[in-house]
């Protein structure tokens, strides 16, 4: 079953963002999905008004982004530095539009 998370970075804005992107060769803008992780559904990050950030993401399953952190993600932000632990909100996905697929 597909899974959302809400993750709200304080202290962070698009500069570290874009860091862990490159680090994870992940280009921005990118709707191409060649390069984006196997299980990813969709994917949104931005600026909230307190100056946070927030990335919004559905997978199919927990455990693609399970996978997906212990291989990439958590490395990567080893790497690039400085990430807070954000606050997670999974939630069970109950409806999901793909546009343009």
């Amino acid at each position: 079953m597909a899974v959302g998370l809400v993750m709200q970075f304080d202290g962070i804005g698009a500069d570290k963002y874009e860091a862990i992107m490159v680090e994870l060769g992940l280009p921005l803008h990118d709707d191409s999905g060649s390069s984006w992780p196997q299980g990813i559904v969709s994917h949104v990050a931005g600026a909230r008004p307190d100056g946070g950030w927030t990335v919004v993401d559905v997978w199919e399953s927990q455990e693609d982004f399970d996978r997906f952190f212990e291989s990439r993600l958590g490395p990567a932000f080893e790497k690039v530095g400085g990430m807070p632990q954000p606050d997670v909100s999974p939630f069970q996905a109950h409806n999901i539009f793909r546009h343009g697929r």
